[in-house]
């Protein structure tokens, strides 16, 4: 059975086309709210893919740690 922080990043990674970063959106879903990361994911699903440099999951992480220290630590 996955925990609540698994499932997140699972949806996260399938949201963003993107499931080798999977470990990753795990570690993200551990370090911060769920309320958070699912702020931060629709914000680059509402984004269009011609103002995407590199990937939707590489917007999502560049995203995440300029928000680092934002309050939205589960610290």
């Amino acid at each position: 059975m996955l925990s609540k922080e698994e499932r997140l990043a699972r949806e996260i990674a399938d949201a963003l086309n993107d499931p080798d970063a999977l470990p990753l959106y795990i570690s993200f879903a551990e370090k911060y709210t769920e309320a958070h990361l699912r702020r931060l994911l629709q914000r680059v699903l509402s984004i269009p893919q011609d103002q995407i440099r590199k990937t939707r999951g590489a917007l999502f992480t560049y995203l995440i740690n300029q928000n680092y220290g934002k309050g939205n630590s589960r610290d």
